[in-house]
């Protein structure tokens, strides 16, 4: 790192970061939401965010909360280089000014090793607080276990903390299945459930986890700089339409993409202009499981356009590109 981009971060003293990370529609964007909104008022906190995919959503969907965002985006944080996220965390600290706080999350698909790494490797202007991993206690072991996804395993062996999500969709007794198996693969970590959405963000800050001379984990240093590490073998395919789209159609083109693909379909996500709604429609789904909700108001001069990205294996993307276009009113 420069000399100058040294200045340029350098608070008064370290500056905290938190590493949000998790698998594909673990809820990492909620909790980032809710982080944010905790400390408001109190703190000046920006945002890093890193998706799979050409086309950036999450930096939309946390634009309203945060008080900025940078993205990087059509990559795995993981596979850049420690001088493009450095770089990224500097860009933040500019366009924000003087920052309190800053939350990295990583993209469902990364491996968060090298993104610590990075990270502290500039200890005297950031201060690593947490490595927060989201898990969905009603997919997790199934990601975990049937697909052995590499990158969810890292996400909860190197965590510090661990938030379930959705717990009261997967029950009790699923919620403490998924609670066994992540202390089984880290018994240090510290175990948080969130109870329909909610939790108190003060379990997750400012507990500065990363102590001198703390093992972030047993990956190979040579092989991640190397960018050797192995991903899901996954299929991505992002799409921007021009125009509203007539809801019916989409509900029919989404519902046959479910049904025909779970349980290979890892993650869906969409801002939507619908015809005839003045406020953009959010969708969030992971195999089977879909919602969706009321976001903002759109702009009077904002462009109408819809955002869709789509995570999974033997997609077929060329045909649900196709069917997806022909969903826009006419």
């Amino acid at each position: 790192m420069s000399a100058a981009t040294e200045e340029t971060l350098a608070p008064e003293g370290p500056i905290p970061i938190t590493v949000v990370t998790g698998f594909l529609g673990a809820g990492k964007t909620s909790l980032v939401n809710r982080l944010v909104a905790a400390r408001a008022g109190a703190e000046r906190i920006g945002v890093v965010v890193n998706e799979a995919g050409e086309i950036g959503l999450d930096g939309s969907l946390l634009g309203d909360t945060s008080d900025d965002v940078v993205e990087i985006a059509d990559g795995c944080v993981c596979c850049t280089s420690q001088g493009e996220l450095l770089d990224a965390v500097t860009r933040l600290h500019r366009a924000a000014g003087k920052l309190d706080r800053i939350i990295v999350e990583t993209s469902g698909l990364a491996d968060p090793g090298p993104v610590v790494d990075a990270l502290a490797s500039v200890t005297h202007v950031l201060r690593l607080d947490t490595l927060v991993a989201v898990i969905d206690a009603v997919h997790a072991l199934d990601q975990l276990d049937r697909l052995q996804s590499p990158e969810a395993l890292q996400q909860v062996q190197l965590a510090t903390h661990v938030v379930v999500s959705k717990s009261d969709i997967a029950g009790d007794d699923a919620v403490e299945g998924v609670r066994a198996r992540v202390l089984a693969l880290n018994p240090g970590a510290h175990v948080v459930v969130a109870t329909r959405g909610e939790l108190d963000p003060e379990l997750l800050l400012d507990h500065f986890a990363f102590g001198a001379g703390a093992d972030t984990g047993d990956h190979d240093h040579e092989r991640d700089h190397d960018h050797g590490h192995k991903h899901l073998d996954v299929e991505i395919f992002s799409l921007e339409l021009e125009g509203e789209l007539d809801a019916g159609r989409f509900e029919g083109w989404l519902g046959s993409l479910i049904w025909l693909n779970a349980p290979d379909l890892y993650r869906v996500k969409a801002i939507l202009a619908l015809t005839g709604q003045p406020q953009r429609q959010v969708v969030h789904g992971v195999q089977t499981y879909v919602e969706s909700s009321v976001g903002r108001d759109w702009e009077p001069d904002e462009p109408r356009r819809s955002r869709i990205v789509v995570i999974g294996k033997n997609l077929e993307s060329e045909r649900w590109r196709d069917e997806l276009e022909r969903c826009v009113a006419g």
